[in-house]
């Protein structure tokens, strides 16, 4: 008999299927649709979240989020979307659109919802004239209601409670087979000569453009096309220069992205000192590749490699972690303050 591929996969989709429509409707959160004449599309699971367990969050989305009208109802129990503020939701959604934030007008208003043909009031942010959120709790079912919209037709936002979610499950929006890809370009030559700092000097650069594109929107950043030829690049040099395996220098070079990009992010000196910055990077790849036994920041490399053994496990003690984290930090700040222009 010949094997059918999509056979297996028809299974597992059913039993995935069936496994959330049982979480869902044990959690006792209820599923919240759009509902009107003249809706463009029709209604999808979208995602949910949960907390030790609980289900918290469940969305329900309509239309293409790339093209066309488009929103997103989130129910939520009541206490949990404490620090998601509206205007919060909305700018994220418009940045994954690839929106300037700074390109329209903000405003904010009373709003009213009507779920099942009972109002329900709250409020509303607009962004120009193709962007809107709205938030509104309700007491008689215990949960608050937040729509993001993009180009919606309706004036008013019409809800329905989703008595049976099993069809919304059935479309659950499921992610496109990849298109074929084309090879990778070849690393630039002047960047294959020191492939390590062309690594560190792009995730820094991707870092930078991450920050920019948080605060105004815009076109989401990416990692030059080089990058996986950079990093196998990096990888091979590393092993030439420390005797490595594969795998040990892979993660040499993992943790030296990791531990500057990291201290981007909390040294402010990283930043403002151009000086400060270089010898920072300069000695952490003499550390990694072994060609300086200890170099003047030896302390803080010692103490990331604590920080990195204890604060990203969630099973240590958090004052242990707090500790380790404050120790990699303050170890960087003495450097920093008794650094001098001698070079490493």
């Amino acid at each position: 008999m010949e094997h059918d591929p999509r056979a297996h996969v028809d299974e597992r989709l059913a039993r995935q299927t069936e496994h959330l429509r049982r979480e869902l409707r044990d959690s006792g959160l209820p599923v919240v649709a759009l509902t009107g004449p003249g809706l463009p599309t029709t209604a999808r699971f979208a995602g949910l979240e949960s907390t030790d367990g609980t289900i918290t969050h469940v969305r329900v989305a309509h239309g293409d989020a790339t093209t066309g009208p488009w929103a997103v109802v989130d129910t939520a129990r009541r206490a949990d979307n404490r620090g998601d503020p509206l205007r919060h939701r909305l700018e994220h959604a418009m940045r994954m659109a690839g929106a300037h934030l700074s390109d329209v007008e903000w405003t904010e208003d009373d709003a009213t919802m009507h779920l099942d043909g009972r109002p329900v009031t709250g409020r509303t942010v607009r962004a120009g004239d193709r962007w809107t959120a709205t938030r509104c709790a309700d007491a008689l079912i215990d949960a608050e209601i937040t729509v993001v919209a993009r180009d919606w037709p309706a004036a008013t936002i019409q809800l329905r409670l989703v008595a049976d979610p099993a069809p919304l499950l059935d479309r659950t929006w499921r992610r496109p087979d990849p298109l074929p890809q084309p090879p990778p370009p070849p690393v630039p030559q002047d960047l294959a000569r020191e492939p390590h700092r062309a690594l560190i000097d792009a995730a820094l650069t991707h870092r930078r453009q991450t920050l920019t594109w948080i605060a105004g929107g815009g076109a989401h950043p990416e990692l030059p096309a080089h990058w996986s030829g950079l990093w196998r690049a990096a990888v091979r040099r590393q092993q030439e220069l420390t005797d490595q395996s594969e795998p040990a220098a892979n993660r040499a070079v993992s943790d030296a992205i990791a531990h500057l990009t990291t201290l981007a992010g909390h040294a402010d000196w990283f930043d403002t000192s151009p000086r400060l910055r270089e010898r920072a990077i300069t000695e952490t790849l003499l550390h990694v590749t072994g060609l300086a036994d200890d170099p003047p920041s030896g302390p803080a490399h010692r103490a990331w490699r604590h920080h990195q053994r204890l604060v990203p496990d969630p099973t240590a003690d958090l004052h242990r972690r707090a500790a380790a984290d404050q120790a990699w930090r303050d170890a960087w700040t003495a450097w920093a303050a008794g650094s001098t222009d001698t070079p490493p």
